[in-house]
């Protein structure tokens, strides 16, 4: 998402989802991730000496209801080990149905070219399951 949409994303997620021709997400964006987006994804998208590409968040959408159903996004460029670090949630009613595992796995598909990623982390709590087997599906080590 561009820094306006980004804006609108936090501000209006109804109003956006409509302007995009999607039905809009029934769970509103948490406080946590609106301060990161806030914090974080809109000071560096608009700073030219930066890669946008990591301070974007995409939706996630389900295709048949026309839905975003959730989102994705990078904490930041690769650190000088080539270390990149994704946060992802989707809503509720469409977990444990492949959705974060395919758009992991498209992710990683957009990283294959790069040289300058080699290896990208997350983080979750150990209670969640659902997120751990995810994790595991798409080729993550798991470390405590």
């Amino acid at each position: 998402m561009l820094a306006e949409e980004l804006i609108k994303h936090i501000k209006f997620p109804d109003e956006l989802a409509k302007e995009l021709g999607f039905k809009p997400s029934k769970a509103l964006i948490d406080e946590e991730t609106q301060e990161a987006i806030i914090n974080d994804l809109l000071p560096n998208i608009v700073d030219p000496n930066k890669d946008s590409l990591f301070y974007t968040m995409w939706i996630i959408i389900e295709k048949k209801e026309k839905a975003i159903i959730g989102g994705i996004c990078f904490h930041g460029q690769a650190n000088e080990r080539g270390e990149v670090e994704i946060g992802y949630g989707i809503d509720d009613e469409y977990m444990n149905k492949g959705y974060r595992t395919k758009t992991i796995q498209s992710l990683f598909q957009c990283l294959e070219k790069r040289k300058d990623v080699r290896t990208v982390k997350t983080k979750t709590e150990q209670t969640n399951i659902s997120s751990i087997k995810v994790l595991g599906k798409t080729s993550f080590k798991l470390f405590n």
